[in-house]
């Protein structure tokens, strides 16, 4: 059965409109800032560019654990997402570095081959890791088949699920291109991130006002 888009096409596409629109002009502003300090501090971790990303996805991640406990039919998939946005979250918060006190002066790729680090806390990390791929593994396993039926239908959250994916990993990429490690490449890669993680929680939203579209099965995916 064919799922009719709910809100609309074209409300999707003036949402992505304004994100965009919002990317260009942040990206604009912060390029014109001539004191390098200044700059750093508007896209370091208490600048305001991480911070609307940070409270985009720790609010994503709360939703998750609302419906969790509010939506019986997709508890078990709101369970396994709740714990992926909170590893995101706290990923993207930079809180992997407080594992340890040596951690910050290492890179994370780097964290477990540094020799001051604890074993422990390399264990305890290695475990989060790993409980982290298995919930995504199951996650992956059991909703692609609904994500892409819906991206098929041209839902409007699947579509931004597949527009937080591409701009994710444009930011993952500007992070790790040589060229782009100086101050352009850093305003892009917080401006990539931030976006991404609005779109998260777009997707969220636009999920379940999905599930409010008349004659809909929205099926079990929740992102």
């Amino acid at each position: 059965m064919r799922q009719v888009a709910y809100p609309g096409l074209r409300i999707t596409i003036v949402l992505f409109s304004l994100i965009s629109a919002a990317m260009i002009i942040a990206g604009a502003a912060l390029l014109q800032v001539d004191d390098p300090v200044y700059l750093k501090q508007l896209i370091e971790d208490a600048g305001p560019v991480q911070l609307v990303g940070q409270t985009a996805i720790f609010i994503a991640f709360g939703l998750a654990c609302v419906f969790a406990l509010i939506d019986d039919k997709r508890r078990v998939a709101y369970t396994q997402l709740s714990y992926l946005l909170m590893f995101y979250a706290l990923r993207e918060a930079d809180y992997h570095y407080k594992v340890s006190e040596h951690a910050k002066a290492t890179q994370f790729k780097r964290f477990f081959s540094h020799e001051l680090i604890p074993l422990s806390s390399k264990l305890f990390l290695a475990a989060i890791v790993l409980l982290f791929l298995v919930v995504m593994y199951r996650y992956l396993k059991t909703q692609r088949p609904v994500f892409m039926a819906a991206l098929r239908d041209r839902l409007p959250w699947a579509l931004c699920a597949l527009a937080w994916a591409g701009v994710f990993f444009m930011s993952q990429a500007v992070d790790q291109v040589p060229i782009f490690h100086n101050f352009t490449g850093q305003v892009f890669e917080e401006i990539f991130e931030s976006s991404a993680e609005i779109l998260a929680l777009l997707a969220m939203i636009l999920f379940r006002v999905q599930l409010r579209a008349p004659s809909v099965t929205p099926g079990r995916l929740v992102t």
